[in-house]
């Protein structure tokens, strides 16, 4: 008996380093699929990201999208996918996907980079 006392805590710890690892997954899963506002770090203006603004080709729709999405393109970080964000919200909708080379960060390069996967 003194023996197998011995032994439980040993079994015990695995047993809960297993659930909460499955817990864990779990979790992380359901983070993902919630609809959670996201505050920007500027100036305090909600972005929502309950909805998906990209299409089944891949495209980002730059009058739409947030930037979790925008950070989907290739060179675009969290920064530069907030100052796309910031731009639209102070010049309104873009007239044509050129004019994102407007905001600061988005040179010629990441353009090319990025500009068939670009739609109004």
């Amino acid at each position: 008996m003194l023996c197998l006392g011995v032994i439980s805590p040993s079994i015990y710890a695995q047993s809960f380093d297993k659930n909460f690892q499955e817990w864990k997954a779990k979790q992380q899963m359901y983070d993902q699929k919630l609809n959670i506002s996201k505050f920007s770090h500027s100036n305090g203006s909600k972005i929502s990201q309950t909805k998906n603004f990209n299409d089944s080709t891949g495209q980002i729709h730059l009058n739409q999208a947030n930037v979790n999405e925008f950070q989907q393109l290739k060179g675009i970080g969290e920064k530069k996918a907030q100052a796309i964000v910031e731009y639209r919200q102070k010049n309104g909708s873009f007239k044509n996907i050129d004019e994102i080379k407007n905001v600061k960060g988005i040179g010629p390069a990441i353009f090319e980079k990025n500009k068939s996967r670009l739609a109004l």
